[in-house]
């Protein structure tokens, strides 16, 4: 008896109407084992397979193998894009398909809502599944470091119970509880048990005995941080440690409901830890010179390799690396700051905002990034602008020259504020940005697309704001520039040929290599960034994009986890193999042999890069038409 449409997903959703008439216009074919449907190379017959009965094998060229039986689909990857088929399809039993034509299928997803949600997510949950696959089938010990727990949760690390006081509680008071109980911080809450703030050691010294308050009279309200840094106690070990980065402080405290039930101190995350990024960070605050930070700084490798053992994903990895160079861009500034007054050049003259683009802006550094960054300054007058300038240029001497000596080598395009047009005045960069929008010649939007990524790191972040804010109205302004834009991303497609296997490099240099960055993961920044900028998202770290991208309903849900796993998978492959160069002495470079790669590697690789394909087509008909 032929089984009906209807006791298969998604089709169990469809009005009956619906079902009926699929049911006497869908052909239903058998094929016969050891035949094959397709084979790998072939143009696409149009048609989506449902399988009744039988097991159908779907063979890629790299050997890998997959089971398709009752219940499930192929032919799905091809149907609407009308393109080569990148597997064979081999009958192992008997087979019976319901074979639904293209224009059925088209008009389903168009007019079916769960229909369309069910394909996106059999791509994604396929990736997905690879991708987790992969990171489990790498050894802890890949890289000769032992385990440093990013995956442990803060309830496994933090200290309990919490100390904590009414906000009236007198400072003195306080200070021989201190003592008394051996801690260094308490929390301040109130009636109900909810946090007001936190008190530390510090806190009393600097602003009571430093300021000769009174003890007895000044009480913990008074002098408490109001809004110290939380998390919640499921929260990774990862996310504790990134919290003490950008927080610059010693303690997190750990609440449920707003209550603090627990509270994480820089001692927990070292003890928790063999070799620990905030090791790294307390070196570069003590540093007084250029070789020292260099000094610091150099351990971040091992860092990245031990996250990466760790099954931190790329994300993850992209945003520790970031803070720490984000924490020594900062300390090489107040080093160029002290230096420039030591040789008579004064404080810095006005407000300025030093701005890291690119993927520093994005917060998706790895092993092989170069500068991309900015100075931004308030307006002047004409006759003060050169001196101005002059002044700045060299502060930039000496940050960038720190960064290069410290492994985040100078851009080889020259975008950093020794050159000056990089260089300007806040009224001078909208100009830039204006001018830019306006040539859109390949070099103005080289530039522009790196720019559109800035991130403040140090100085007066109004500067950074306004800049924005001129930025993301200009493109609500000006339709046209996502236009143009699109077609500059998708002047080069992701290399994939008719076969949809990866296209290698032929050069002898690189023979037989792709390079990840140029030929994929700037596909997927690009393309995320123009739905960014028509819908005005201010955040630039691709995939916070791609989330808020997803809450304004620009793109669906499943798509964008997709997409990222996609960015996420492409991210890690760079990341290993740029490390695994470095490791053997060799310049990163972004090149990776896929024959070096393990069966599953590859796959993952391959979908990766047909999530990228699908990207650009999706980006293209959204922005061109």
């Amino acid at each position: 008896m032929l089984l009906s449409l209807k006791q298969f997903k998604p089709f169990d959703q469809l009005p009956d109407n619906v079902l009926l008439e699929l049911s006497q216009t869908v052909p239903v074919k058998t094929y016969p084992t050891g035949s094959f449907i397709f084979v790998e190379g072939e143009k696409s017959l149009g048609s989506l397979f449902l399988v009744l009965s039988g097991v159908v094998e779907i063979l890629t060229g790299n050997g890998a193998a997959r089971l398709r039986s009752q219940g499930d689909f192929f032919g799905e990857t091809v149907i609407l894009t009308g393109k080569r088929y990148p597997a064979s399809a081999k009958v192992l039993a008997e087979v019976t398909c319901y074979v639904l034509g293209r224009e059925v299928f088209e008009n389903l997803i168009q007019n079916y809502q769960a229909v369309a949600s069910y394909f996106n997510r059999v791509l994604t949950d396929r990736l997905c599944g690879l991708y987790t696959e992969m990171l489990q089938d790498q050894p802890l010990e890949s890289f000769g470091l032992g385990s440093e727990r990013f995956k442990q949760k803060v309830y496994d690390i933090m200290s309990v119970p919490v100390e904590t006081c009414p906000p009236h509680t007198p400072i003195n008071d306080l200070a021989r509880l201190f003592t008394k109980k051996k801690i260094s911080s308490m929390v301040v809450t109130d009636p109900n048990g909810k946090m007001l703030g936190l008190v530390s050691e510090r806190d009393i010294i600097s602003k009571v005995l430093a300021r000769d308050g009174n003890p007895s009279v000044v009480a913990a309200g008074d002098i408490m941080q109001q809004d110290p840094p939380t998390l919640v106690a499921n929260a990774f070990f990862y996310q504790a440690l990134l919290t003490m980065l950008k927080s610059h402080g010693k303690y997190i405290v750990v609440t449920d409901k707003k209550r603090p039930i627990g509270i994480v101190t820089i001692g927990d995350l070292t003890r928790a830890r063999i070799t620990s990024s905030l090791t790294i960070v307390k070196d570069i605050e003590l540093a007084g010179s250029i070789p020292e930070l260099a000094q610091a700084i150099k351990q971040i490798n091992n860092t990245v390799a031990t996250m990466i053992s760790e099954k931190a994903s790329a994300s993850e990895i992209g945003e520790v690396v970031s803070e720490l160079y984000d924490i020594l861009t900062r300390r090489l500034l107040l080093l160029a700051e002290n230096l420039m007054a030591e040789k008579g050049l004064g404080r810095p003259p006005v407000d300025y905002c030093w701005l890291t683009m690119g993927s520093g802006g994005r917060e998706e550094l790895t092993p092989s990034s170069d500068q991309d960054s900015a100075i931004m300054y308030a307006d002047v007058s004409p006759e003060e602008e050169g001196k101005i300038k002059d002044y700045f240029r060299e502060l930039a001497e000496y940050v960038t020259d720190g960064l290069d000596k410290c492994g985040l080598i100078k851009c080889p395009g020259n975008i950093m504020p020794t050159n000056p047009e990089w260089c300007r005045s806040l009224t001078t960069w909208k100009s830039t940005v204006q001018q830019w929008a306006s040539t859109l010649d390949p070099d103005a939007v080289r530039q522009f697309t790196i720019f559109l990524d800035f991130r403040p790191v140090y100085g007066q972040e109004y500067l950074a704001q306004t800049l924005r804010d001129y930025t993301l109205r200009l493109f609500r302004t000006t339709p046209a520039l996502l236009h143009f834009l699109t077609q500059d991303a998708l002047s080069h497609r992701v290399p994939l040929n008719l076969f949809k296997h990866v296209i290698l490099e032929k050069n002898k240099d690189h023979k037989n290599e792709v390079d990840l960055k140029k030929s994929a993961c700037v596909h997927i920044v690009d393309c995320i960034r123009i739905f960014a900028m028509r819908e005005s998202v201010v955040e630039v770290n691709t995939l916070a994009r791609l989330k808020k991208l997803v809450q304004f309903e620009a793109i669906s849900a499943d798509d964008a986890e997709y997409y990222e796993a996609a960015f996420q998978s492409l991210m890690m492959f760079r990341m290993r193999e740029n490390l695994r160069k470095l490791g053997l002495g060799f310049a990163p470079d972004n090149y990776i042999n896929p024959n070096n790669l393990s069966e599953r590697e590859r796959s993952v690789m391959r979908e990766s890069f047909l999530a990228v394909d699908r990207l650009q087509t999706v980006t293209g008909l959204a922005f061109q038409g």
